[in-house]
This record gives structure tokens, sequence and C-alpha cells, in this order.
């Protein structure tokens, strides 16, 4: 009887999620396409690029980016009309224990779990890569320019590079600073109005520049039209997108996380987020799952509907606890790995207070 209700459960579990899935990518595809209809035309995307290189990879993203709390919603959603046709009860009074019930569901969350948190890791950012490039490509204007400021670089131990702005068509940095910093007492320091990355040579060209070297008790001022300077930074450093490390797998972004502390680049908290997300994500589908098959098994009247709209609050509560926790971690002194778990922090709790309130 254990074996027939377990695959009973993860049927009604997988189908009413898969089920959901469809009708939110459909929807997401169709809103898509209203929206970047012009741009496709005007570019004039090939139809087969458009459906292999962008929606073939657009709907994994919407999909995994929402499916955690569609798994909730369908847990809710079945979980209800089982407990609304008392055959909750009948489980229960049968003998089996609510635990013993709560098994399947514990299966398929983790079996999806897993599943998600691969698919972030490893897959999902190769997709992303095509659909960023068919975006860029395609789905914007052609006049769209990218420009950057206020870029900090520690270049070694006492070596710091400061550029004010930064425009990505000509690879030039503009109003740029280089210091050497010697026990708290600037040693060198470097100003020019611009520099240009030379792909060629490997080097960036500096243009109307001033040096000045303290060298105690006399100091010295040098100044110049052009000059050539080899630097431990290169282009890429500097266009980077937020977007861009979407496009990473989860061993990339780490490489990357580590050369930027070595440069000293700022917002390397934006990119550890992104890395632990990856990972928390997933997770939340187990918790999600619990706080679900605990809420639902209580049989009240009208149930299905007041389970469907609290869990349409929990799933807006964890969404909006999930912004403030990235604010927090991305603009403020939270630490990143924190940041990407107080969601499931809260709801784990939450989950073990109506575990305990569940009837047994």
């Amino acid at each position: 009887m254990f074996k027939v209700l377990d695959k009973y459960i993860i049927k009604q579990f997988l189908v009413t999620f898969f089920f959901a899935i469809f009708l939110l990518t459909l929807i997401a595809v169709v809103i898509d396409i209203t929206e970047k209809i012009d741009n496709l035309i005007s570019n004039q995307a090939p139809f087969k690029a458009v459906i292999f290189d962008y929606y073939f990879n657009f709907i994994p993203w919407i999909g995994l980016l929402l499916a955690p709390l569609f798994v909730f919603i369908s847990v809710i959603y079945f979980t209800s009309r089982l407990t609304a046709n008392t055959e909750v009860i009948c489980i229960l009074n049968g003998g089996i224990s609510f635990y013993r019930l709560l098994l399947p569901y514990l299966f398929t969350a983790c079996a999806l779990a897993l599943f998600f948190g691969y698919y972030n890791h490893n897959i999902l950012p190769k997709q992303n890569a095509a659909r960023i490039q068919f975006e860029e490509t395609y789905s914007t204007k052609k006049d769209d320019k990218t420009y950057r400021q206020n870029y900090h670089f520690q270049l070694s131990n006492d070596t710091f590079f400061y550029a004010q702005f930064y425009t990505e068509n000509t690879n030039n940095a503009s109003n740029i600073t280089l210091e050497v910093i010697d026990s708290n007492t600037v040693k060198y320091r470097l100003e020019a109005q611009n520099c240009q990355y030379d792909s060629i040579s490997n080097k960036w060209k500096i243009k109307h520049y001033k040096i000045r070297k303290y060298d105690s008790p006399k100091d010295s001022l040098t100044t110049g039209v052009d000059t050539t300077m080899y630097l431990p930074i290169q282009a890429e450093d500097f266009i980077l997108e937020v977007y861009d490390t979407e496009t990473m797998t989860t061993d990339k972004l780490s490489e990357f996380i580590d050369d930027q502390v070595k440069k000293g680049a700022e917002d390397v908290s934006f990119f550890e987020l992104e890395k632990y997300r990856r990972t928390a994500i997933p997770f939340s589908v187990i918790i999600l799952t619990v706080i679900g098959v605990a809420m639902t098994t209580h049989k009240v009247r009208n149930g299905m509907g007041i389970y469907l709209v609290l869990g349409l609050l929990i799933s807006g509560a964890y969404i909006i606890i999930q912004q403030f926790s990235s604010v927090f971690a991305t603009k403020g002194n939270l630490d990143p790995l924190i940041g990407a778990w107080i969601p499931n922090i809260i709801f784990s709790i939450v989950a073990i207070i109506l575990l305990i309130r569940a009837p047994k």
C-alpha cells in the first residue's frame, strides 16, 4: 500500500508542477514576443535563430527562475485537493504517520532540487550565453552603447588604479589615476586624461599625463602627451556587465571571483551572491514543499481557495525577503553567503513550526 501511495503522490506532484511550468512558460513567451517583436523585425533576426538560439534558451531560464515557487503552488494545489476529499484523513487513520506521508514529497522535492542545482551550476550558464548574445545582436537598438564609471583595481599589494569613466566602443578610460602606496604614504602617482587599450600589444596608450614621484626630501614632476604602459587589466575587466555572471559556470565564476579579489575590484559581493544563490534557490524547493504539505493537511472550509491565497502570499513574502537580503548583501555589509540563505533560514523556521502543528 505504501508503494502505491508513494507513486500516486509523486505522480500528482510532478504532473501538477510540469503543467504549471508549461502554462508559465507559455505566458512568458507570449509576453516576451510582444515586447521584442519590433526590435526583432527591425534588426532582421532570422526565424531559426529566434527559435533555437533564443527561445530554446529563454524557456529554461524563466522556468528555473520561478521553479521553486511553482513547486510550492503545485504542492498546495494537489495536497489541498486530497485534504478536501478527506483522502489525507483516511491515510492517517489507516495507520500511516504524517512523517511517512511526507516521505514521497521529500523524495520528489530532493530530486527536483538536485536537478535544478546541477542545471543552475553547469548547463544554464551556457544557455544564457547564447540567449544574451542573441539579445545583444537582434533585440536591442543598434545605437545602444555601454558606458561604465568609477572603477577601482588593486594591481598589487601597493599599487592601485582608478578610472572615472569607461567607454566600451572605443576601449577608452577617462580621468585615470595610478598610485603606489607604501606604509600609508603615496610614493608614486600618475594622472591622465584618458588611456586606451591596445589589444595587439596588450598595453594601454596613456595620453596627456603627469607623473609625481614623492622621494623625500626632493619630489619630481614629469608631464607628457603620449606614452605606453603595461597594466595587468584588460578591456574585459571594464565592460563586464551584471548579466555576464549568468554566462559563467560555477567553476569559472569561482575563478573569476578569485581574480577580482586579487585585483581589488569593487562589487565582488554581487558575484559571490550569484554563486551562493545557485545552490540556495534549488534548496528552497525542499523547504517550500515541507511548508506546503504541513499547511494543507488541515481540513478547513473552502480549504483549496484559502490555501492558494496563502500560498501566493507566502510566495510573495519569499520574493520580498530574497530581494531585501540581496540588496543588503550587495550594497551593505551583509555577508553574501548569509544574504543568499536568509530566505531559506527564515522559511525553515516556519516549516518547523508548521510540522509541529501538523495533524499526526
